[in-house]
């Protein structure tokens, strides 16, 4: 208990701190939220704005800790106590030398429970956004809201439905936080999203593919050596955007959410996707193309996974293969109640998209290898390991010439780019490619290691 609250103390600490360094640039600020997408989101935005503001962005910050410290320009090292207390010395002081100026601050806002400080009411205690984003609601972190719907709801579905609510609801507090004078930038092919349409004093401006709106995609195209779609504004004015790198249909969304913002920032259409063209790189672990072993071709997601994204990588891999596709897939997580449902769903897409798969994980294992064994998938194609030491043996046996191989899994646990870097043509790019780098996370990595071996 003395811990916790000294932690939160701590917090404060760095929040009014934060608060204060703010003033001192009194930037615009662009708040991002949803459940998946938001640090690609984060950088397509800073890729728009690049060359004509000067811009900060919450790199590798996100959480109630995280974003403070990036505001006063304060990184942390390796989260210890000693760490901590270096922090809260630097703290003081970075405010009073630290004069960076910048006209825009990017905050990705990240919320894993309904309760404070990890929810979006304490985030927006910290900053104010005049710009929100919102760009989907997945049941994500859902174990943290299966609190909020009555156990007497049984159904999977209906379960499911409810959790996504609460998440939309809590995200949902940086739309209906925005001044009138703001904007709220929302996703028409979200329900759950533009459900706040109407809940904003905020101007808003609406994004899609699917559904009719003020920005829109057509003719998306993808392939291993790039993605294009036709942006069009109010059904009238077109430009088409190239990028010589692989992504989901999805990033349709993302790109327009992005434009969205030049836009109402008084770039034109035009310089919004020249400076996509230009400045935007997708985040490590994101879908990354690496030359593997062999002759192979990596598809590196192994950053996180959600339901959403697992389906649309799968589907990736689908289209982009030249030949034989292999998915290795670990446990989705923090899902609750609905994990289950998740993961069969995953096994339905896996099914019919996957030449051979191999899953890591104790989930996968439960309840994604029977669905796909019920769905008639072949059995000698499927494998199954407890952790990435494991898979990467197996990996290493079954790939041959011009495989495609996905790899994607939850965070933090599972650590898959642990396979992806022990398939690697070139193993000592690693750190230049990699997600999860630094001391702190090879410590962790070399924990499982231990563990598992």
């Amino acid at each position: 208990m003395l811990k916790r609250t000294i932690a939160f103390l701590l917090l404060i600490y760095f929040r009014e701190l934060a608060k204060l360094q703010l003033r001192k640039a009194s930037p615009t600020i662009i708040g991002i939220t949803g459940s998946a997408g938001k640090t690609s989101l984060r950088n397509a935005i800073a890729a728009v704005l690049k060359d004509h503001r000067k811009i900060k962005v919450s790199l590798k910050a996100n959480s109630e800790s995280g974003i403070p410290l990036n505001i006063l320009g304060l990184s942390p090292k390796d989260y210890s106590f000693f760490d901590w207390a270096r922090l809260s010395l630097l703290a003081p002081i970075t405010l009073l030398t630290n004069w960076e100026p910048y006209d825009v601050y990017i905050a990705e806002l990240g919320i894993d429970s309904p309760l404070p400080p990890k929810n979006m009411e304490y985030l927006l205690t910290i900053v104010r956004p005049a710009i929100g984003v919102f760009l989907n609601v997945l049941p994500v972190h859902g174990q943290f809201f299966d609190g909020l719907v009555p156990q007497t709801i049984k159904d999977p579905k209906e379960r499911r439905a409810r959790v996504s609510d609460a998440i939309a609801e809590e995200k949902g507090k940086l739309i209906t936080s925005l001044p009138k004078t703001g904007v709220a930038i929302l996703n028409a092919d979200d329900p759950k999203v533009i459900a706040f349409f109407g809940k904003t004093k905020a101007r808003v401006v609406t994004f899609g593919v699917r559904h009719k709106a003020d920005l829109m995609a057509k003719d998306i195209g993808i392939s291993l050596g790039g993605f294009s779609m036709v942006c069009k504004e109010d059904a009238k004015e077109e430009v088409k955007l190239k990028l010589g790198q692989l992504f989901p249909k999805h990033y349709a969304q993302t790109f327009l959410a992005a434009i969205a913002v030049g836009r109402y920032l008084g770039l034109s259409l035009a310089q919004c996707v020249r400076g996509l063209q230009t400045h935007f790189q997708l985040p490590k672990g994101r879908m990354s193309i690496i030359p593997g072993i062999r002759g192979t071709v990596i598809l590196d997601s192994s950053y996180n996974a959600s339901r959403k994204t697992m389906e649309d990588a799968l589907q990736t891999l689908r289209e982009v293969a030249p030949q034989r596709k292999i998915a290795i897939l670990g446990d989705m997580r923090e899902l609750g109640s609905v994990a289950k449902l998740e993961h069969e769903e995953v096994a339905k897409i896996a099914a019919r998209t996957t030449d051979m798969v191999v899953t890591v994980g104790p989930q996968m294992k439960q309840w994604f290898t029977p669905e796909l064994i019920k769905l008639g998938f072949p059995r000698k194609n499927l494998w199954s390991a407890t952790g990435p030491y494991e898979a990467l043996d197996i990996a290493k046996k079954l790939m041959k010439d011009k495989d495609t191989v996905l790899i994607k899994g939850s965070q933090n646990a599972l650590f898959l780019e642990i396979v992806t870097q022990g398939l690697m043509q070139n193993p000592k790019d690693a750190n230049k490619l990699l997600c999860r780098r630094g001391r702190f996370w090879d410590g962790k990595r070399e924990q499982l290691k231990q563990s598992e071996r």
